[in-house]
């Protein structure tokens, strides 16, 4: 079963983890999302659904950098990366363009695709603000928090310095 917004909320409950939900029109992109979120402090990321030979990658990354792909592969020590396509953003993630999240991973119930996070998240925040399987709210919560969660689930997650 695909989890929805409100068992990403009950999930986070269960676990006793604080967070904050910040409801707001569909946004498509970090920078949309970013109108509705001005007020609060957390890390502005943006997430990119890529694959290669090895397999599927959520990547994790600060909204203002612009991701090398060169440089993750080298870094990864793996073949040459590319965009997955819709359909297997769905068939792997359960989710569409416009919402995908760390919390997808949730719905990747093999854990086939790697968590990658950019380093540089974590040097001057602690928290992170992450779609909850819909892009019509977003969830500010630690990002060791969020980390734990998704080893929790039984995804790989790499720190890069991207």
């Amino acid at each position: 079963m695909t989890k929805n917004a409100t068992s990403v909320y009950k999930y986070l409950d269960n676990e006793k983890i604080n967070y904050q939900i910040v409801t707001h029109p569909p946004v498509y992109t970090a920078e949309q999302a970013d109108k509705y979120v001005q007020e609060y402090q957390f890390a502005r990321t943006k997430n990119l659904f890529l694959k290669n030979k090895a397999g599927y990658y959520l990547v994790t990354i600060l909204e203002n950098k612009r991701l090398n792909m060169k440089k993750l592969k080298e870094n990864l020590s793996t073949s040459r990366f590319s965009f997955a396509r819709p359909e297997e953003l769905a068939m792997k993630l359960g989710i569409t363009s416009g919402a995908v999240s760390p919390f997808n991973l949730f719905n990747d119930k093999q854990h086939q695709v790697t968590f990658i996070i950019d380093a540089d998240i974590f040097k001057n925040e602690d928290l992170i603000g992450c779609h909850p399987n819909i892009n019509t709210a977003t969830v500010i919560l630690g990002i060791k928090d969020l980390l734990q969660i998704i080893k929790q689930n039984g995804n790989p997650v790499k720190a890069v310095q991207l």
